[in-house]
């Protein structure tokens, strides 16, 4: 280990012990709220997510707060040894007194879990760690039991691109589905409705990563995303982590993902189309899911072990990243094309498909649950919402909803009460 060579990194991460400000973006991700929350408890917060999606910030921005913070990041391949996390953590309660230590993309680091712990049990710092893998920070919770709070860093949400674009709505966060408040959001937003939906269309385009939320270069926010996000994750990243021997073979994976987003999932139909054994191609999506490219939902039924045994649907994980991988120009966006990624968007842990093929995209489990069905276009005919029917007799659900391009109405069909309500505006109400 080079000490030197250290300690020089110590000092160009926290400018702090150069008497310099912390330079930081004004702009704050919600999650900095929650993170806050536990900034003064005891255990070690966790926070994981996507590359890109602003950790790194957030800690940094979480430093301003704070009296004797250090940073310090492993993100350099020379920087990810144990011996190196015990240097850095010595070194700053040793020589700048630091309360609080904040290690960027520390699942790099070789039992970074069981350093931490022994520094947690025997010297009572606060700890606040970063990965973007999550496998490791989530194995960490068994060694770390009862020390460790994990909070996920999602990809922008469509309110968070629009302040960072400059446009505040201060549209509310809606807990609950209630149709009255969302109308009366809708209202205050009608002068700017056409802005609202070409605000939705750039989100679909660009919309995951905040240094891209004002670039207007198609060629750079593509580059942006394919370069510094999925072939950083999946030639590097997780082959790190994981005995990787076919990197070109888990890109055509993403690639496979991309093009059947929101569809039915079949792991031999992949293994088939790729040519590959099922196990690599399990491997290979659980791989994707572990660093936050994918989501999978599974098919909903009142009982969990048939929904294992069900077909699931595979989502990327925001449209931005299958438009830069497939190299989608935004003039290319047509509602067909669209609709399939706003599908993808608005995603959640459940949908639902009987025997007879009658699909619901999205469940929300409540008490009783709540189907949403997603049709981004400008007119939705009945046959649309006869799934949505089915699925309200079966599970007794007192509503539905269907997230359309631009119709906000409550309407009775056959007796049940159906709410439509635009894609940009569910999107708002981060419901």
């Amino acid at each position: 280990m080079d000490e030197e060579y250290i300690v020089r990194l110590i000092y160009e991460y926290n400018q702090q012990l150069k008497r310099e400000e912390i330079e930081v973006p004004r702009f704050k991700r919600e999650l900095y709220e929650e993170v806050k929350k536990w900034i003064e408890k005891r255990q070690i917060i966790g926070i994981v997510g996507l590359r890109r999606t602003g950790k790194t910030t957030l800690m940094r921005q979480m430093m301003k707060e704070l009296d004797n913070p250090a940073f310090f990041s492993f993100d350099e391949e020379e920087t990810q040894k144990k011996e190196v996390l015990v240097y850095v953590i010595d070194y700053f309660i040793n020589s700048i007194s630091a309360k609080y230590i904040f290690l960027d993309e520390v699942h790099y680091v070789p039992d970074w879990e069981g350093v931490l712990k022994r520094y947690y049990d025997t010297k009572g710092l606060k700890f606040i760690v970063s990965g973007s893998e999550s496998l490791e920070i989530t194995k960490a919770k068994e060694s770390l039991a009862g020390r460790i709070i994990v909070l996920k860093l999602d990809t922008l949400s469509f309110s968070e691109f629009l302040g960072m674009s400059g446009l505040e709505t201060n549209a509310k966060k809606i807990e609950k589905f209630d149709f009255e408040t969302v109308k009366n959001e809708y209202h205050k937003l009608l002068p700017k409705k056409e802005e609202m939906e070409e605000f939705f269309r750039n989100y679909v385009f660009k919309g995951a990563f905040p240094e891209m939320a004002d670039e207007e270069d198609e060629e750079i926010i593509q580059k942006y995303i394919e370069e510094l996000v999925v072939k950083k994750i999946i030639y590097r990243d997780i082959p790190r982590i994981f005995d990787i021997r076919m990197r070109n073979i888990l890109y055509d994976v993403f690639l496979y993902v991309c093009e059947n987003t929101s569809g039915i999932f079949n792991i031999r139909s992949l293994a088939d189309a790729l040519n590959i054994n099922y196990e690599t191609a399990q491997n290979y999506i659980f791989y994707l899911r572990s660093s936050f490219l994918l989501k999978i939902s599974q098919n909903y039924s009142g009982s969990p072990a048939k929904r294992m045994r069900k077909n699931k649907k595979i989502h990327v994980v925001h449209p931005s990243l299958a438009m830069a991988a497939l190299r989608y120009s935004k003039s290319e966006l047509r509602d067909r094309i669209i609709g399939q990624y706003v599908e993808s968007l608005f995603a959640g842990d459940y949908f639902w498909r009987d025997k007879n093929k009658n699909e619901v995209d999205l469940i929300i489990p409540s008490k009783p649950p709540i189907p949403v069905e997603i049709k981004y276009q400008n007119r939705v005919a009945r046959d649309d919402v006869r799934p949505l029917l089915k699925f309200m007799d079966r599970f007794g659900a007192p509503y539905g909803i269907v997230i359309t391009k631009n119709v906000l109405k409550a309407e009775e069909i056959k007796g049940k009460r159906v709410y439509f309500v635009p894609a940009w505006v569910w999107g708002l109400a981060h419901l």
